[in-house]
C-alpha cells in the first residue's frame, strides 16, 4: 500500500483542524481517512480528487456532529472527579486522594461497625464461655483440731543424805601368841562394864553410848505426787503450748457456723477451679481478742485475703491459759475451700 506524504497528512490535518474538531478525537479521525487516502491512491486516483471526496464527505457539519457526540460519551464515562479536574494538574496527589475517597470511607464504616459489633457482643460471648459461679456450687470445710498438751512434772532432786551417827567402839584386838621374850603388854582387853556401852573395833572412837538407839541411815524415796510450784508467767508473754489451750466461744460448731456466714469464695479463685487449704496464724491475747493475724500458708486468687479478713472479725474465743492465769497464745486455723 502506498504511504501518504508527510505533506498530504499535514494537508487533511489542517482541514480537520479548520472545523473545529474535539482534540481527542482528531488523531483517530486523521488515521482513518488517511487509510482511505492510501487505499485510493493504490487503486490509481490521483490525491487531488481524493482530497476532493473527503471534503464532500467529511464535511464541517459531520465533522461537528462526531465532536459533539464524542464529548457525550466521554462525559457520560466521567466521573463526578474526572469533570472536577478536567484540565488541571491530576499528578500532585488531590485527584488521588478524592478518587480513592469512596473507597476509604467504606473501609472505615465496616471497620467501625466490626469494633462496634466486638464491644458490644465481646461481654455476652464471655458470659456465655465463663459462667458466673452459683452459691450451691461452693462448699466450706472448717476443721479445727484440739491440741492435747500433756504437762511435764520435773522429778524432784533426792534429798541430801545424812550421816549415819557413829557408834562407840572400844579397842579390842584379836589375841596373838608369841614368845615370852616378845610379849609387850599394850592391848589390854576391854572390860565387860565398857563392851556393855560400846562395841568392839581396831580403835577408840568417842560417839552415842546407846546402843539400842542406832537406826541404819534410809534412803529417801521420791514422791509420785509432788506438785510442781506454780509460777506466774509474764503478761507480754505468747505461748505457743499451754496447760488449756484457746476456744471459740460456743466450740467448733458456732466456729463453723460463722465461718460459713461470713466467708465468700473470691470470683478468680472460683473462675480458676483453685481449690485447698489456708493455714491463718494469729494470736488470742488475755482478753479473746484477735492479734496479728497473717496466712502463713495459702493458695493465692484472694483466698488468702479472704481468709485472713474473715478470721479478724472474729471476736468471742475464751483466751488460753497457764498456771490458772490468762495467758496470750498463738494459734494456727486451716480455712479450706472447695467448689462442688
Amino acid at each position: 500500500m502506498k504511504r501518504l506524504q508527510e505533506n498530504r497528512i499535514d494537508l487533511i490535518n489542517k482541514y480537520l483542524q479548520s472545523s473545529k474538531l474535539d482534540p481527542e478525537l482528531l488523531p483517530e479521525i486523521l488515521d482513518h481517512l488517511a487509510c482511505e487516502a492510501e487505499e485510493c491512491l493504490w487503486n490509481g486516483k490521483p490525491f487531488e480528487q481524493i482530497y476532493k471526496e473527503i471534503t464532500e464527505t467529511a464535511d464541517a457539519q459531520l465533522l461537528l456532529n462526531l465532536s459533539v457526540d464524542h464529548k457525550n460519551l466521554l462525559a457520560m464515562e466521567k466521573s463526578l472527579n474526572d469533570i472536577v479536574f478536567e484540565g488541571r494538574n491530576k499528578l500532585y496527589g488531590a485527584y488521588d486522594l478524592r478518587k480513592s475517597y469512596g473507597q476509604t470511607i467504606q473501609r472505615s464504616v465496616l471497620m467501625g461497625v466490626t469494633l462496634f459489633l466486638l464491644m458490644v457482643m465481646l461481654p455476652n460471648l464471655y458470659a456465655r464461655l465463663v459462667p458466673e459461679p452459683k452459691d450451691s456450687d461452693i462448699a466450706y470445710i472448717v476443721e479445727a483440731k484440739p491440741v492435747d498438751i500433756k504437762i511435764e512434772v520435773p522429778p524432784v532432786p533426792p534429798a541430801a543424805e545424812k550421816p549415819a551417827p557413829a557408834v562407840k567402839m572400844v579397842r579390842s584386838l584379836p589375841p596373838v601368841v608369841l614368845p615370852d621374850n616378845q610379849v609387850e603388854i599394850e592391848n589390854i582387853p576391854p572390860t565387860k562394864e565398857e563392851l556393855e556401852t560400846a562395841l568392839p573395833g581396831q580403835e577408840n572412837i568417842s560417839g552415842i553410848e546407846d546402843l539400842d538407839g542406832i537406826v541404819p541411815p534410809t534412803v529417801p524415796v521420791a514422791n509420785d505426787k509432788a506438785i510442781a510450784a506454780e509460777v506466774k508467767p509474764k503478761s507480754d508473754e505468747i505461748f505457743r503450748i499451754v496447760e488449756q489451750a484457746p476456744e471459740y466461744r460456743g466450740g467448733i460448731a458456732a466456729m463453723s457456723a460463722f465461718l460459713q456466714k461470713n466467708l465468700k469464695y473470691p470470683s478468680p479463685a472460683a473462675t480458676a477451679g483453685i481449690q485447698g487449704r489456708v493455714f491463718v496464724e494469729f494470736t488470742v491475747g488475755t482478753d479473746g481478742k484477735i492479734e496479728n493475724v497473717t496466712a502463713i500458708k495459702g493458695i493465692g486468687f484472694g483466698c488468702d485475703e479472704e481468709a485472713v479478713r474473715v478470721v479478724k472479725l472474729m471476736q468471742n474465743w475464751i483466751p488460753g491459759k497457764q498456771s490458772g492465769a490468762p495467758v496470750r497464745v498463738r494459734f494456727t486455723l486451716p480455712i479450706a475451700f472447695q467448689l462442688n
